[in-house]
C-alpha cells in the first residue's frame, strides 16, 4: 500500500462524518388549496430524526446515513402522509408532499385545528395575505415590524426622509388610508397610524393579515386603501425567553427582549423594545441631519387568567419617543426659533385591551372586547408649535353563526369614542369629539358545490354626531374554477371624517404656514377591484401569481397642496378625486432552497382643484417595483439574499422648476447563519449609496435662515448603511 493511499485513508477517517451524510428536504402544502403548511412535522420512522416546516413550507433533516427510510409527515387537521425514501452518501434528496385535510375526532367531539398560513389565503373570500410571525422575524433587520414589511409588494413603508415617521401605505394612497388593527381593534388609528407603529416589535406578532382595497372597508372608516390586522402572540404558561440586538455603522441600535410563563402558573408574556439613533448623522457635511436622531422605548404585557370556561386576555402597552431632525448646530435653546431650524417631536402613548372568548357552542361563537389608547404628541416644526392629543375608547361584541354547509353570518355591535385636540391657530376648527355606535352584519353564501362560487356581502352602519347615520356596504364574489385558481370581484363604499393630522403629508410639510380656507368635510368613496390568483405546484417547484386592478372614486377627498412659496401648505376638500392602478406579484420557490419574488404597482391619484382643473397628487410614486432573490443552504443553516426596489417619479408642486422627480433604485443585501437557537445576520441597505441629488433645503437670501421645502424630499438623504444583528430563543423543555 502506497504512502498516498495510507494518507488518504487516514485523512478520510479524520473528516467529520457530516461531510459524508445525506440531507432530506421537502415542501409540504395543502392538497385542497395549494397553500404551504407551516409547522407540519416530518419524522423518519424507527429513528429519532425529524423536523418541522418553516414559513416557506420546507423542512430539512440533516446528517443522515445512506439507506432506506420511511418518511411520515403529519399535522393536526390533516391526514398523515407516508413515503419511502432512499438516500445515498452525500446525497441531498428533495421531495414534495400534499396533505389532505382531515379532522381529529375524540368521542363526541370534532376538533378542527387552526393552521398557520403564509401568502395569499385562498380560503378567504376577500383578498387577504397572511405573513406569519416567523417570516416577519426572518425579514426584520432590526427587530422592528416596519423593517420586516419593507419591500413587500403593494405595501409602502418609505419613511419621511426628514422626520423619519413611517406608516403603511397601499394602492398609491398615504398611510392614513390604511386601517391598522391590533387583534381586531383599531387602537392604532389616527395619530397612532403615523407615529405608533415605529415601536412595534416583530416578537409580539403571531401573524400579520393584510387586506387591500374595497374588501377591507368593514374593518373601519379608515380602511379606504386597505387594512392590516396584527394578531398578537398569546400569553403562555410555558417558559420562553427570546431577544435580539442590532446595530449599524451609524451607531443606530435596537434591543428587543420578550419572556413568557415567568411564574410557571399564570399564562403571561412581557416584551421590551429600546431603540436609538444617538448621534447626529450628516454624511454629506451640509450642516443638516441625513436621518433623525431619536430615542424610543416600548413595553408590552399580556396576561391570560385561567377561567373555568372561555378565555380571557388582558394587555397593556407603553410607548415613549423623542426625535430630532434639522440643522446640526441646533440645541434646545433654539426650540421655536427661526435662527436655527429644528424639528423636535415628543410622543407618549399608552394602550389597554381586554378580550373574552366564550367557549364555542356547536356552530355558534361569541366574544366581547374593549380597548383604550391615549396619544400625546408635542412638537416644534421650526417656529411652529404643534401639540395634539387623541383619546380612543373602543368596545365591541362579536358573534359568528354557521347555519349549514352553505351559509354563515358574522355580526358585530361596536361603540367608539374618539377625541382629538390640537393647538393649531387656523381659521377653521380642527378639534373634534365623536361618539360613534355601529352595527356590522356580514353573510357568506356558497352558490356552488365544493366552494367553487362564494358570495359574501355585508354592511357597516354607524351613527356620527355631526353627520348622522352612515351606511357602508361591501360585497365580494369569489370564483374558484379549480383548487389552484381564485378570481375575486369586490366593491364597497367608504366614509372617513378627517382632520389636519389625517394626512401623512402633514408630517413632512410641518405646520409653519398652514391654511385651511373652509371646514374640512368627511371623505366619501366608492371602490371596486378585480383580482386573479393562480398557483402551480410541481414535484420540486412552486409558482404563485397574483394580479389585481383597483379603482376608488372620492368625493370631498382631503388634499394637501404645497403653495408656490416653500413651506406653505393648503388643506382643501376636492369634489372629485380618484385612485386607480394595477398590482402584480409573483413568487417562485424550489425545494432546493431558491426563492424569487417580483412585483410592482402602477397607480395614479388625481383630484379636481378649486378651479375645476385636474391635478396629480403630490408625494405619490407613479409606480414601484421590487425584486428579491433568496437562497437557503439547508446543510449549513446559511441564508443569502439580494433585493432591490424601484421608485417611480413623484409629481412636484408648481414653481419647483420641473414637473416630476426622477425615479431611482435602492439595492439591499442580507446574509444570515442559524444554529438551533441563535441566528447571526448581516445586512447592507442602499448598497450603491444613492441619495437624491436635489437639495430640498433653501436659505433666505437676507437672513440666511433655513427654509424647508418638503415637496422636494422624494428620496433618501442617507446613503449606504451596514448592520449586524443577533437573535436568540430559549424554550424550557
Amino acid at each position: 500500500m502506497t504512502r498516498k493511499t495510507i494518507s488518504g485513508i487516514v485523512l478520510a477517517a479524520l473528516l467529520p462524518l457530516q461531510l459524508w451524510a445525506g440531507v432530506l428536504r421537502g415542501m409540504v402544502h395543502d392538497q385542497d388549496t395549494g397553500e404551504i403548511l407551516i409547522g407540519a412535522t416530518a419524522m423518519l420512522e424507527g429513528t429519532q430524526r425529524g423536523a418541522a416546516t418553516n414559513p416557506k413550507g420546507w423542512f430539512t433533516i440533516n446528517n443522515l446515513a445512506a439507506g432506506n427510510y420511511k418518511l411520515r409527515v403529519s399535522m393536526i387537521g390533516f391526514e398523515d402522509y407516508t413515503q419511502d425514501v432512499a438516500l445515498t452518501q452525500s446525497d441531498t434528496l428533495e421531495i414534495h408532499m400534499a396533505l389532505a385535510p382531515g379532522a381529529l375526532e375524540l368521542g363526541e367531539v370534532n376538533i378542527e385545528a387552526e393552521r398557520q398560513r403564509s401568502g395569499l389565503d385562498n380560503t378567504s373570500t376577500v383578498r387577504r395575505e397572511v405573513i406569519p410571525g416567523e417570516e416577519l422575524r426572518e425579514r426584520s433587520t432590526d427587530g422592528k415590524l416596519m423593517s420586516a414589511l419593507a419591500g413587500k409588494t403593494g405595501i409602502r413603508t418609505k419613511p419621511c426622509a426628514l422626520c423619519g415617521s413611517m406608516g403603511v401605505g397601499m394602492q398609491g394612497l398615504d398611510p392614513s388610508y390604511t386601517e391598522v388593527n391590533v387583534d381586531g381593534m383599531p387602537v392604532l388609528s389616527g395619530l397612532g397610524t403615523l407615529y405608533g407603529m415605529d415601536g412595534l416589535s416583530v416578537s409580539d406578532v403571531k401573524e400579520l393579515q393584510v387586506t387591500k382595497g374595497s374588501g377591507s372597508n368593514l374593518f373601519g372608516s379608515g380602511a379606504i386603501a386597505g387594512a392590516i390586522n396584527l394578531v398578537s402572540v398569546k400569553p403562555a404558561r410555558a417558559k420562553t425567553l427570546a431577544g435580539s440586538i442590532s446595530a449599524n455603522n451609524n451607531a443606530q441600535n435596537t434591543l428587543s427582549l420578550s419572556a413568557s410563563g415567568l411564574t410557571g402558573k399564570l399564562p403571561m408574556r412581557i416584551s421590551l423594545l429600546n431603540s436609538a439613533e444617538p448621534n447626529i448623522v450628516d454624511e454629506d457635511n451640509n450642516g443638516l441631519t441625513d436621518t433623525p436622531k431619536y430615542r424610543r422605548f416600548s413595553g408590552q404585557i399580556g396576561v391570560s387568567p385561567i377561567l373555568p370556561r372561555g378565555e380571557l386576555r388582558l394587555g397593556g402597552r407603553l410607548y415613549d419617543e423623542r426625535r430630532f431632525a434639522g440643522e446640526t448646530n441646533w440645541n434646545k435653546s433654539y426650540r421655536g426659533s427661526a435662527e436655527v431650524y429644528g424639528r423636535e417631536i415628543y410622543t407618549k402613548r399608552s394602550e389597554l385591551s381586554a378580550r373574552y372568548d366564550a367557549p364555542s357552542s356547536g356552530s355558534f361563537h361569541w366574544s366581547i372586547e374593549g380597548a383604550s389608547a391615549m396619544h400625546d404628541h408635542d412638537s416644534w416644526y421650526g417656529t411652529a408649535h404643534y401639540s395634539g392629543e387623541q383619546t380612543l375608547i373602543l368596545g365591541k361584541f362579536s358573534s359568528q353563526k354557521t347555519w349549514n354547509d352553505r351559509h354563515s353570518t358574522v355580526g358585530e355591535i361596536a361603540y367608539n369614542h374618539e377625541e382629538y385636540d390640537d393647538d393649531l391657530a387656523v381659521a377653521t376648527k380642527t378639534d373634534f369629539l365623536y361618539d360613534t355606535p355601529g352595527l356590522t352584519l356580514e353573510h357568506t353564501m356558497q352558490l356552488a358545490s365544493e366552494n367553487r362560487l362564494t358570495l359574501q356581502g355585508g354592511s357597516k352602519v354607524e351613527y356620527w354626531n355631526d353627520y348622522g347615520t352612515q351606511v357602508i356596504p361591501r360585497g365580494t364574489l369569489l370564483w374558484r374554477p379549480d383548487l389552484a385558481t381564485g378570481v375575486r370581484l369586490s366593491g364597497g363604499a367608504g366614509f372617513r371624517p378627517v382632520s389636519i393630522f389625517s394626512s401623512e403629508e402633514a408630517l413632512m410639510s410641518g405646520f409653519a404656514d398652514v391654511t385651511v380656507p373652509t371646514k374640512l368635510e368627511p371623505e366619501r368613496s366608492v371602490a371596486g377591484s378585480l383580482a386573479l390568483n393562480r398557483q402551480w405546484v410541481g414535484s420540486t417547484t412552486a409558482l404563485s401569481l397574483d394580479v389585481s386592478t383597483f379603482y376608488t372614486y372620492f368625493s370631498n377627498k382631503l388634499i394637501l397642496r404645497n403653495g408656490h412659496m416653500a413651506g406653505s401648505t393648503i388643506y382643501i376638500n376636492s369634489d372629485f378625486a380618484y385612485s386607480a392602478g394595477t398590482e402584480l406579484q409573483g413568487t417562485f420557490t424550489t425545494t432546493s432552497g431558491w426563492t424569487f419574488d417580483a412585483g410592482g404597482r402602477f397607480s395614479q391619484v388625481r383630484y379636481e382643484d378649486e378651479h375645476a382643473e385636474m391635478r396629480n397628487a403630490e408625494f405619490q410614486n407613479q409606480y414601484t417595483l421590487n425584486f428579491g432573490l433568496r437562497k437557503d443552504f439547508a446543510r449549513s443553516g446559511i441564508t443569502a439574499e439580494v433585493s432591490n426596489a424601484v421608485y417611480g417619479p413623484q409629481f412636484l408642486p408648481e414653481g419647483r422648476g420641473r414637473e416630476k422627480s426622477p425615479d431611482y433604485v435602492i439595492w439591499d443585501l442580507g446574509l444570515s447563519k442559524s444554529w438551533k437557537a441563535v441566528t447571526l445576520a448581516a445586512s447592507v441597505k442602499n448598497l450603491f449609496d444613492w441619495t437624491q441629488p436635489d437639495d430640498p433645503y433653501l436659505r433666505d437670501a437676507e437672513t440666511d435662515h433655513l427654509i424647508l421645502d418638503s415637496s422636494l424630499i422624494y428620496g433618501p438623504l442617507l446613503g449606504r448603511t451596514a448592520a449586524l444583528s443577533l437573535s436568540w430563543r430559549w424554550n424550557e423543555k
